[in-house]
Order: structure tokens, then C-alpha cells, then sequence
């Protein structure tokens, strides 16, 4: 039986006034709420906290040009790493990602990693870019949490 359906019984029986009926089918609502919630908690996946900023160029022959791992707390303990990220990237990748309108100079990315961290981005792909290279044909320039 279910406990609302018992509670309607007490009322019936007298051995609680309607009001006290009330305030207990109230209360008993208010339980079965907190425990949806609880369930809904303990049943999705756990968020991963970003530990590394990763910065990877690779060619379209598969040569990786660049293969960075960098801890998000070496970051923030020297404060301002990322606006020197442009140097590990290779001049004529720079110059076609410039064409494209992407300069990571003019990029915040302390203030991206600090949303990150509080939260507010899902994201974590900071930087995803194809540039077609001359020298190396297509280039993937990516720059992300992990």
C-alpha cells in the first residue's frame, strides 16, 4: 500500500485530522522529491576535472609537429604560459591560421581556463583548426583540457 494512500486511510479512520493529513502528504511529497533528486545525483556520470593543457599539431601525413602536455596547475602557478602558446605553433601554420582570422595572441585563454574551472564551459576544446599548408598539406592545430 502505498504511504499516501495510508495517510488518506488515518483521515478516514480519524485518527488524524484532515490538516495533519495534509501537512504529512506535503512532507511525504517533499521526501520523494529530495530522493528523485538524489537518484538523478548518484546516476549521472561524474565530471572530470581538467588536469592537462594539451596542444597537438599534426600534419595530414599523420607527422605529429607539435605534442604538448602542460598541468593546468604548473599553469596558473606561473600565471600567463598561454599567450606563448603561438611560439610552439610553426610560422607558415600561424600565418594560414592569421588568414583565417585566428590569432592565438589575441585569445584569452587564462580566462577560458579559469570558466573551465569554475564550471561555466562544457567544452573543452579550446582551439579545433584545419589549415591547408604548402609544405605539409592539411595541418591540425588543436588545442584543449583534458
Amino acid at each position: 500500500m502505498s504511504e499516501e494512500k495510508k495517510i488518506l486511510e488515518m483521515i478516514e479512520k480519524g485518527q488524524i485530522s484532515s490538516q495533519e493529513g495534509m501537512e504529512l502528504l506535503e512532507a511525504l511529497r517533499g521526501v520523494e522529491e529530495e530522493v528523485k533528486s538524489y537518484e538523478k545525483t548518484i546516476t549521472e556520470e561524474p565530471k572530470l576535472e581538467p588536469k592537462f593543457l594539451k596542444i597537438r599539431v599534426v600534419t595530414e601525413k599523420g607527422e605529429t609537429k607539435v605534442n604538448v602536455n602542460i598541468p593546468l596547475k604548473i599553469i596558473k602557478a606561473l600565471g600567463g604560459i598561454l599567450p606563448h602558446a603561438n611560439n610552439l605553433i610553426p610560422e607558415n601554420v600561424q600565418d594560414k591560421m592569421e588568414d583565417k582570422g585566428i590569432n592565438l595572441n589575441k585569445i584569452d585563454f587564462d580566462q577560458i581556463l579559469q570558466a573551465l574551472e569554475l564550471g561555466e564551459l562544457e567544452e573543452t576544446t579550446l582551439l579545433d583548426v584545419e589549415v591547408n599548408d604548402e609544405k605539409d598539406g592539411n595541418t591540425q592545430v588543436k588545442i584543449y583540457v583534458e
